[in-house]
């Protein structure tokens, strides 16, 4: 069963390849940038990859200034993101379970 962590990882991971595969199809691959929305009381915050050459995207804090590089497997994006936004506030820090 996938986590609300493994679901926002997945997603920005599915991101970071459909914008690298435009980029490289354009003959133009940068690196991507790892950015958080951070999370609120009750809602979770999101992880996007940015290429490099983009303006930074406002209200997103860079999580690393590591680059993911056209040399990195699509298969290896998931734990590529996953590693590097361990500590970034994506979980809604005031959710308590369900009854």
């Amino acid at each position: 069963m996938m986590n609300e962590y493994d679901g926002i990882v997945q997603e920005c991971s599915e991101q970071g390849k459909a914008l690298m595969r435009q980029l490289a199809n354009q003959g133009a691959p940068e690196p991507l940038y790892l950015y958080v929305r951070p999370s609120t009381e009750t809602g979770s915050g999101r992880l996007l990859l940015v290429r490099d050459g983009a303006p930074n995207p406002e209200g997103l804090e860079l999580v690393t200034g590591e680059g993911l590089r056209i040399n990195v497997p699509y298969s290896s994006y998931y734990q590529w993101v996953w590693n590097r936004a361990r500590r970034a506030p994506v979980l809604a820090w005031g959710k308590t379970g369900t009854n």
